[in-house]
């Protein structure tokens, strides 16, 4: 894994209001394009709500191409987060094995509805 551009980008939640490529995405967070791809990777395969919020396509596939929804951003820079604390991809797959529901949508809106409190 390459050094982060900011290292401090994923010690907070990534909350967006709009859908963003995953580009956009790693700009934000600090880190290369590619890295952006491997953690949702990581996500695609273990986290069940992540791979559903993707549009499929006509074959029903999944379109991993189309934006990440504001979900999908907010478990990257969760995933970014454990990956610079444990630094070890398999530490990461083992963490979200263990604590499913670190990211699950249901922790997301309530992480939500407590920071539209904070800005009320």
């Amino acid at each position: 894994m390459r050094q982060r551009k900011n290292r401090n980008a994923t010690n907070h939640d990534l909350f967006l209001d709009f859908p963003a490529n995953k580009t956009y995405v790693s700009v934000i967070l600090g880190v290369s394009r590619s890295t952006v791809y491997l953690w949702s990777e990581i996500a695609f395969w273990r986290i069940p709500q992540f791979r559903e919020a993707y549009s499929k396509k006509p074959d029903g596939s999944y379109d991993k191409e189309s934006p990440l929804s504001p979900y999908q951003c907010w478990v990257i820079g969760r995933i970014g987060r454990l990956m610079s604390q444990v630094v070890s991809a398999e530490r990461v797959k083992v963490g979200i094995k263990k604590n499913p529901n670190y990211f699950n949508v249901y922790t997301y809106r309530k992480a939500q509805e407590q920071l539209q409190r904070i800005g009320a």
